[in-house]
């Protein structure tokens, strides 16, 4: 629970956790469990329920006064640890056993062609510089802290300060290959990676350029990215 602890109080995490364990629970209840008086526990069930992370529901008894009944949010469940990129590269790897790297790469790019699916006809109808803004804005979606530029030669320049696959690409770096060649696919321009957050680089960059202009590569440069 070392996440949401380093970021709330410290009953505050408690009460996460207690509604975490046990579902929904009346301030009554939370407060028993936490050895704190009704009023106080309530006072941090505001504070959290600002945040974003408690929500509850009034049930009526007849003429009294209603049960609040507390409950986690879904931003709640951001808070604690997942393993979706150990799911991850585990289902790959089975399935680069199972059917060799042909099928793996099958599964890879079946996922890229859901995004070109999705993202295609919205980016159609667009000039390149819209298209590369719009590509932008997909991926801060998705969590990549995307930002973009436009350089004075014509071209662009699109760096990712975060990959949420992170250790997925590390150990598969198909998944920056068929990543490039999708943004190619999406923006019908050429793309050159030119930083990897998964070889150490402090991020994700790519050169992105229209179609009317080709790449001026050095050698050096066309060799680091040949399997890019």
């Amino acid at each position: 629970m070392t996440t949401f602890s380093a970021l709330l109080k410290e009953h505050r995490s408690d009460i996460i956790r207690l509604l975490k364990q046990h579902g929904e629970m009346t301030n009554e209840a939370l407060a028993a469990a936490l050895g704190l008086t009704r009023v106080s526990t309530r006072r941090h069930l505001e504070i959290l329920e600002r945040q974003g992370y408690v929500t509850y529901r009034a049930v009526a008894h007849g003429r009294g006064r209603p049960s609040y009944y507390y409950s986690l949010t879904a931003q709640a469940a951001e808070l604690f640890p997942r393993s979706y990129d150990v799911l991850a590269c585990e289902l790959l790897q089975m399935t680069h056993e199972c059917f060799g790297r042909e099928g793996m790469l099958r599964v890879i790019s079946a996922r890229a062609e859901q995004v070109l699916r999705h993202l295609a006809p919205q980016l159609a109808p667009l000039d390149f510089a819209a298209r590369v803004a719009k590509l932008a804005e997909f991926l801060i979606e998705r969590g990549y802290l995307a930002e973009y530029e436009a350089l004075p030669d014509g071209s662009f320049r699109l760096i990712e300060r975060n990959c949420p696959t992170i250790n997925v690409a590390t150990a598969f770096s198909e998944l920056c290959t068929q990543e490039r060649q999708l943004y190619e696919a999406l923006l019908g321009g050429k793309v050159v990676r030119e930083q990897r957050l998964a070889d150490g680089d402090g991020a994700c960059a790519y050169r992105i350029f229209p179609p009317s202009q080709q790449p001026a590569t050095d050698p050096q440069e066309r060799s680091r990215h040949a399997n890019s």
